[in-house]
């Protein structure tokens, strides 16, 4: 930024950063909306590599319903051995036309190293 440029402050009409929502707590229930906790474990992965992992929740009709994913390290401290676990836990919101029975749900994770070739 030269001697010229002016900064401009920032002020709760200028940024959306700064502008505030307050929202009334929601009954998810009465909406029709319902909580999928998915308990994620990964196996025998190296220490100290980046992961990336993702959860897919499919509807009978193979309709992804829901998807999230994060990317971690395992740490040596955390395990021992050669390979360490990692696992998560995550909440999914199901929208109202979902399947009603969680047993009819399709639960999918997939882990790769982000990169593998790398000491």
């Amino acid at each position: 930024m030269g001697k010229d440029d002016k900064c401009v402050k920032c002020n709760k009409c200028s940024c959306d950063l700064c502008s505030v929502i307050n929202a009334d707590p929601v009954d998810m229930e009465k909406h029709g909306a319902r909580l999928l906790t998915v308990r994620i474990k990964v196996r025998n992965v190296c220490f100290d590599k980046k992961v990336a992992v993702a959860c897919i929740i499919y509807d009978n009709c193979h309709r992804i319903l829901a998807f999230r994913g994060f990317i971690t390290v395992v740490c040596r401290e955390n395990g021992c051995g050669e390979c360490g676990t990692i696992e998560r836990k995550l909440v999914f919101v199901l929208p109202d036309d979902a399947a009603s029975d969680p047993l009819e749900l399709d639960v999918r994770t997939a882990a790769n190293y982000i990169y593998p070739c790398e000491d």
